[in-house]
């Protein structure tokens, strides 16, 4: 089994992708999800509302995978 290798410009992706941006988004969100109902008074979002924006950004994540970003791409031609 071949090794996993980080793509040669992976700082440049972490900075600048939009993947990555919304998954961290998507991963604060979950981590809210989870977190919120152990803090008194604190329902920004209904219970019942909350996965589904949850998936919402996960969604927007996987979309922009497969969406053509610039900046990435301006230093490869």
């Amino acid at each position: 089994m071949k090794r996993p290798k980080l793509v040669p410009n992976a700082r440049r992706v972490l900075r600048h992708s939009w993947t990555s941006h919304i998954l961290i988004a998507g991963g604060l969100t979950t981590a809210a999800e989870a977190a919120l109902p152990y803090l008194a008074g604190a329902e920004l979002i209904a219970p019942a509302v909350f996965p589904f924006v949850a998936f919402g950004v996960v969604f927007a994540a996987f979309v922009a995978r497969y969406l053509v970003q610039e900046a990435l791409h301006d230093g490869d031609r």
